[in-house]
């Protein structure tokens, strides 16, 4: 009886560690790599723009004066990040494509 009280504790513990290794989609984890760029400099080593030059696809001013990068990622996804032309800092982003193209497999 004993031996039964402690699998059914070592089950409850252990749900709620497995249920938080699938919470996040493959295409949130995607929107979450996006956001991670959200405040960084485009010249921070830690920024994806640093990490991945050869994903840039163009560049472009916005009508508020602001640069929009656009990066090539799986099939037909494609990402854009704003940039301020003044502190160089990542402030806005945006996708293009399909959840199935536009994913990160956490």
């Amino acid at each position: 009886m004993q031996n039964i009280g402690g699998m059914l504790l070592a089950v409850c513990l252990l749900l709620p560690a497995l249920s938080a290794c699938s919470a996040v989609t493959p295409h949130e984890n995607f929107k979450n790599f996006l956001r991670n760029n959200l405040g960084k400099s485009v010249d921070d080593p830690s920024s994806d723009v640093a990490r991945y030059p050869q994903l840039l696809v163009g560049s472009q001013v916005l009508p508020n004066g602001n640069i929009e990068n656009q990066y090539r990622w799986r099939g037909a996804c494609r990402y854009f990040l704003e940039i301020d032309q003044q502190t160089r800092k990542i402030v806005g982003w945006r996708f293009e494509g399909s959840e199935r193209d536009c994913e990160i497999v956490p």
